[in-house]
């Protein structure tokens, strides 16, 4: 069995070596335990937007098998997307991206590693919702079954014999700040539904916490959720259900998310970073139902994080249903 544990990260590198580390006692206490030598496991390190020193880059290197060092060019998405066209290369058994920011508990490898031998069928293991399934799930905009969480990256473990010809797919859709689910959903199409477990995410990770105002720099992936919702429905009347669902649902946090956008003329820059999402999101609404639009336009200028009612809900949101689990930062 081979293994694959991609890393992206930015100015978070220290983060990233503590996960490394705790990676590999994992993976050594697993090998020990189980007497097997054939299991194999790399490590890549991928770095966006920013440019480490040598010694930062020599202490990646010394316990990483890889690093990436894409520069300042590359920003979050892209190095997230990008963990899937490295994947496809090096041809994997199990594949597991890991955010920087996101705590791995003891024995977290040992346990992804136990659920996969023991069903070699299992296509995907979910870190959140319990102990679940296996079940088979074929969308996860509207999971009928699971309810699951599939958008942070940390809480999806891979079996690619039968994902691998799906992972190209993710690129194509980074944009909307969706690659994972671009490669989730497509599989799922291809293969008439995928074989998947859940446990909890205690049993793997601590999300990392984020603040508010951190977490508002990725109002960009709440729009692109919304485009790619409506690409993923097969009917136009199921695209226009799906975003005045959408639009309604979400009513408390498109004050918090929504931009005045002031482009210098750059297609993508730190103060615009995919900018475009809202534009192409609110065009959609408009085309889909002008009450919802009128609905929309209404609710994005009250400040609901700011009424007390609305706190603790709006707090909860954030920190079980963001999407943003990856060191999502310029």
């Amino acid at each position: 069995m081979e293994i694959l544990v991609y890393i992206p990260c930015h100015t978070d590198f220290a983060q990233a070596i503590s996960q490394v580390k705790r990676i590999r006692t994992d993976f050594e206490f697993y090998r020990q335990t189980i007497g097997e030598e054939k299991v194999t496991l790399e490590i890549i390190l991928s770095v966006n937007a920013y440019s480490p020193s040598d010694s930062e880059i020599e202490i990646m290197k010394s316990i990483c098998d890889r690093v990436i060092l894409n520069g300042i060019g590359v920003l979050r998405d892209i190095n997230i997307a990008n963990g899937f066209l490295v994947a496809l290369d090096r041809k994997p058994d199990i594949f597991w991206m890991v955010s920087a920011n996101d705590d791995l508990v003891e024995g977290a490898l040992t346990r992804i590693l136990n659920e996969f031998t023991q069903d070699p069928l299992l296509d995907l293991l979910v870190a959140g919702g319990g102990e679940r399934g296996p079940f088979i799930e074929k969308q996860i905009i509207d999971p009928p079954s699971s309810k699951l969480y599939y958008g942070l990256i940390t809480g999806v473990i891979y079996n690619l014999h039968r994902i691998s010809p799906y992972l190209h797919n993710g690129p194509f859709l980074a944009w909307t700040g969706w690659s994972q689910l671009a490669v989730i959903q497509s599989a799922m199409d291809g293969c008439d539904g995928l074989k998947v477990k859940s446990v909890p995410h205690n049993k793997i990770f601590v999300e990392g916490s984020r603040d508010l105002e951190t977490i508002r720099e990725f109002g960009y992936s709440i729009y692109g959720m919304l485009i790619f919702g409506s690409i993923l429905k097969s009917s136009t009347k199921a695209r226009k259900k799906f975003i005045k669902h959408y639009v309604y649902h979400n009513f408390y946090i498109w004050h918090m998310y929504f931009r005045n956008l002031d482009y210098d003329g750059q297609i993508i820059s730190n103060n615009n970073y995919l900018g475009w999402n809202q534009q192409i999101a609110e065009s959609l609404m408009w085309r889909s139902s002008k009450i919802s639009y009128i609905f929309y336009q209404i609710v994005k200028k009250i400040p609901f994080r700011k009424i007390r009612r609305f706190q603790r809900t709006i707090t909860l949101y954030f920190s079980r249903k963001s999407p943003t689990s990856q060191s999502k930062k310029l």
